[in-house]
């Protein structure tokens, strides 16, 4: 490692922290709400854009470039300590042209920085501040700094470059190189069949990092993780993994139970801090709960459990009570702080209780609940006030308490009923009330999946309305506008492929044969703007100011990669339509990506549930006739995720029901690349097919 390297790691990893609030500057007319919140800085904030990186390079200074969103807890804690300070606006002012990104606006730039933060310094987060050169190539990386420290950086660093440049430059090409290679996937020299035992070895690879006592992975920080759970679920069942099986289990209950989940307005908090789901970091995303939609119903539908089928309920309120717009489309997030008017904030205010208040409140009630929500000790968060947090079932207590189930979730519901009309009495959190057309085709899919479990029209009556707002308000001729606080410059490629994965949904609840139709479409106009010679699809289009134009991401985090979902898209589709370049364009993906699943599982775990699409029977199943959609509709409450469904209840020509219409019966075929066995009646007789 040269010296010039060597320096900046040092330096970086010294200053660097892990984990931000008056003049007007240029964010002043922004549309979005974190960059508002930014306004009155005395730091000379541009956004991004021509204007700010014409302007770096002219004066030949740094860019200070700082991502974040407007329900980040620590992104306000540095704007208050730093970003309203003048002597900090003074230095920031003198050495750097400034720019302030709201990370659910240009999810492009999040990506691209955050790659060459954690290639910085090991790890990344948000308040994300990157120091580049003026064409945008980073140099220095970290996220939230205390004010004092933040001087020293932003003097060191600047006087660094002017000092010696030469150093840096090379520095920030060995950063540039780095997030290159980090998006260079290179094409597969052979056929990768995922035979069950290179199954089995990922699986226990991936399964060696869970918590198998509280959930969830690792022992510090704990995050749902939708995809590591969704496929741990499939693995499970398919190889009859039982410890698999109870990890999911436990992990949902869990969830379900902790203080991560808020048990008066439903809905979930983004993580915990500690690694029992007690204590939240208090933001609530709308892209966790439209995903545990998804997870908690297909639990249901393996454990039969009725509280993962609450959380259906529950999430959904929460999005109809707190979250949903007059057009029906849901607002991105709500923030971990309550705001005062005298200026001041506290994190978690509005859903932290203290016993004496609780007191007041529940009078009589307050002794058995605060027994089953641990006010004491277990339950206990700081400055006398407590998250609850239930650590024992339902049946356990009430066999404690010597109550009836029945009577009991009764004087609960009437117990959280009264606590909620209490709490709507305080101040609330921001809501930003930003759409972003990715986080409601995610919803969409999180409705439809809740619908198959509960056949409650609910669901499928909120899923098509959020599908009939998205349709009228951010889709122009197959231009997706990817928020409603900036115009369509810039296509994303995740809009692209969760609207298509949601498209799907809604024809494998509805049978309306549109919905693939339309998916299709968007899956041709996809292949013309993102699609790679490698089979992979770019991040976004007009990369041409990005200091890496290969931005490419194949990674499952806390949202499922685009390039994943994409993969099963058109394996579905492929199936759906035989359309065999579909097919191909999927095998080859699945099978260009091998080799990366191997060296990091854990962060490509829909890529290996994907690839039990092509190791097991992958089940096509048609059903025709007077009482089709009856059948798919008792069908569907089945956990049958190597299968898809096509439905019909009059004569039709596509592609899986075609010349397979009766009159006088409703016959059900169970087939693998439409190669059919001899058909049946009934669902049962169908799902023995499936498992000869």
């Amino acid at each position: 490692m040269s010296n010039i390297k060597l320096f900046f790691l040092v330096f970086i990893m010294s200053s660097n922290f892990i984990l931000s609030q008056d003049m007007e500057n240029k964010l002043a007319n922004e549309k979005s709400l974190y960059l508002k919140q930014h306004a009155t800085n005395p730091v000379n904030w541009y956004p991004w854009g021509n204007q700010a990186l014409d302007s770096a390079k002219n004066s030949d200074k740094l860019l200070l470039i700082s991502v974040g969103y407007s329900s980040c807890h620590w992104c306000h804690v540095m704007e208050e300590e730093s970003f309203t300070d003048n002597d900090v606006a003074q230095v920031m002012n003198s050495n750097f042209v400034n720019i302030k990104v709201d990370r659910e606006e240009r999810p492009d730039l999040d990506e691209i920085y955050m790659k060459a933060l954690v290639l910085m310094t090991g790890s990344g987060g948000w308040p994300m501040n990157i120091i580049a050169l003026p064409d945008g190539t980073p140099i220095w990386g970290g996220t939230y700094v205390p004010k004092t420290q933040w001087i020293q950086v932003l003097n060191q660093v600047s006087g660094f470059y002017k000092t010696r440049k030469p150093d840096v430059l090379e520095y920030a090409n060995s950063v540039r190189e780095g997030v290159k290679k980090e998006a260079l996937v290179k094409p597969s020299p052979r056929n990768e069949t995922y035979s069950t035992e290179l199954q089995i070895e990922l699986a226990e690879k991936a399964f060696k990092y869970s918590d198998k006592i509280n959930g969830g992975i690792g022992n510090g920080q704990k995050f749902p993780l939708p995809s590591m759970l969704n496929f741990f679920l499939r693995f499970s069942n398919e190889y009859s993994n039982q410890d698999m099986k109870d990890f999911v289990y436990t992990t949902l209950m869990k969830i379900s139970r902790g203080g991560i989940n808020d048990r008066i307005d439903g809905g979930f908090h983004r993580y915990t801090v500690d690694n029992t789901w007690h204590i939240p970091h208090f933001e609530k995303m709308l892209y966790d709960n439209a995903q545990l939609l998804s997870i908690y119903s297909n639990a249901f539908k393996v454990f039969k459990d009725e509280r993962f089928k609450s959380e259906l309920y529950n999430i959904h309120r929460f999005l109809e009570s707190k979250m949903t717009g007059e057009d029906n489309l849901i607002y991105s997030s709500i923030s971990a702080d309550t705001n005062y008017k005298d200026g001041t904030k506290s994190e978690g205010d509005f859903y932290v209780w203290e016993a004496e208040e609780l007191k007041k409140i529940l009078k009589d009630d307050f002794k058995w609940v605060s027994e089953y929500y641990n006010i004491n000790q277990t339950g206990y968060w700081e400055n006398d006030r407590y998250v609850f947090y239930q650590t024992i079932s339902d049946k356990e207590y009430c066999e404690k308490q010597g109550v009836n189930l029945t009577q009991f979730n009764k004087k609960l519901n009437r117990v959280n009923s009264l606590l909620k009309i209490e709490r709507e009495k305080r101040v609330h959190p921001i809501i930003d009330s930003k759409i972003i057309f990715s986080w409601n085709a995610l919803t969409i899919r999180g409705l439809v999946d809740s619908y198959k479990t509960t056949k409650d029209p609910v669901f499928l009556n909120k899923a098509l309305l959020i599908n009939n707002s998205l349709s009228k308000k951010m889709i122009d001729k197959n231009i997706i506008q990817h928020t409603s606080s900036s115009a369509a410059e810039v296509l994303f490629f995740e809009d692209y492929s969760y609207y298509i994965d949601a498209l799907i949904g809604l024809y494998e609840i509805t049978f309306d044969q549109k919905y693939l139709q339309f998916a299709d479409e968007l899956v041709v106009f996809s292949n013309e703007k993102f699609k790679e010679e490698s089979g992979f699809y770019r991040f976004s289009t007009n990369q041409e100011n990005l200091f890496a134009d290969s931005l490419i991401n194949l990674q499952d985090g806390v949202t499922p990669s685009a390039n994943s979902v994409m993969n099963f898209n058109l394996f579905r589709l492929g199936h759906f339509n035989g359309n065999k370049n579909y097919l191909s364009q999927s095998k080859t993906m699945i099978n260009n990506v091998s080799e990366v699943i191997k060296e990091r599982v854990t962060d490509h775990l829909l890529w290996l549930n994907n690839s039990h699409n092509y190791s097991q029977k992958f089940y096509e199943i048609a059903i025709s006739g007077k009482n089709a959609l009856v059948k798919a509709n008792e069908l569907m409450e089945k956990y049958l995720p190597n299968t898809i469904t096509a439905a019909s209840d009059t004569e039709t020509n596509f592609y899986l029901l075609k010349d397979r219409y009766f009159e006088d019966e409703t016959y059900i075929y169970v087939c693998v690349d439409n190669t059919c066995k001899f058909p049946v009646t009934s669902v049962t007789e169908a799902l023995g097919l499936m498992k000869d």
